[in-house]
């Protein structure tokens, strides 16, 4: 189940004071072929990588690769695609893009759509955070709402949407907020499929362009 936090709530004595949100920068492609390269030689993470190396993985594993200029689908979306990214389906109304090549359980740069089924306990005003969700970075520091930052009016593959710029509180294992991100959402609630939900905690490159345009697929 999703974990949704008051932003009104005020900090308990015990959690040290916020500090203020620092925007994650948008991932560069070369970063992430880098993060892609090191994760396929099970090598140590550059310094600054997203995430822990781990074994070499069959990419076929991973789904849809990219190839350049080109488009994947990505659930209900047909996006113009990056070389590096990776399409899996995790769950039922649930479709991830990842770097290619990313060990399955590893913190990598990764956003997802969710439609259908995935949608029916997430409600459309709120920040989707689920359970073992992390900020970005190789610390993997567990990520909880903290508020609403911002919200506009864009498009989604020609559809009227909401782009909402969550807070999230990076917190450590004692529940001590370590840094704040920023995580996007992008909710189209009159998408020709039904209601669909594109979920960013890594800031990936020129995603907000790629989702205007996108255009809609028969999944």
């Amino acid at each position: 189940m999703p974990q949704h936090r008051d932003p009104t709530r005020p900090p308990s004595s015990g959690r040290a004071p916020r500090a203020a949100v620092r925007r994650t920068a948008p991932v560069p492609a070369a970063l992430l072929a880098a993060l892609l390269l090191a994760a396929c030689t099970a090598g140590p993470d550059a310094e600054g990588g997203s995430g822990p190396a781990g074994p070499a993985e069959d990419h076929a594993a991973h789904g849809d690769h990219a190839q350049h200029d080109g488009r994947v689908a990505v659930g209900p979306l047909d996006l113009p695609a990056a070389e590096y990214w990776s399409v899996i389906q995790p769950g039922e109304g649930v479709t991830e893009v990842r770097a290619g090549g990313c060990p399955q359980d590893a913190a990598c740069p990764r956003f997802e759509v969710l439609a259908g089924a995935a949608l029916d306990a997430v409600p459309a005003d709120a920040a989707y955070v689920p359970d073992g969700a992390t900020c970005p970075g190789a610390d993997a520091l567990a990520a909880e709402a903290a508020g609403p930052a911002g919200e506009s009016a864009v498009e989604v593959g020609g559809t009227p949407a909401t782009l909402t710029r969550w807070t999230l509180s990076c917190v450590d294992a004692d529940g001590a907020e370590v840094r704040t991100s920023e995580q996007l959402q992008w909710y189209v609630a009159d998408a020709p499929g039904g209601p669909v939900l594109v979920v960013d905690r890594w800031a990936f490159e020129g995603l907000e362009s790629r989702l205007a345009a996108g255009t809609w697929n028969a999944a």
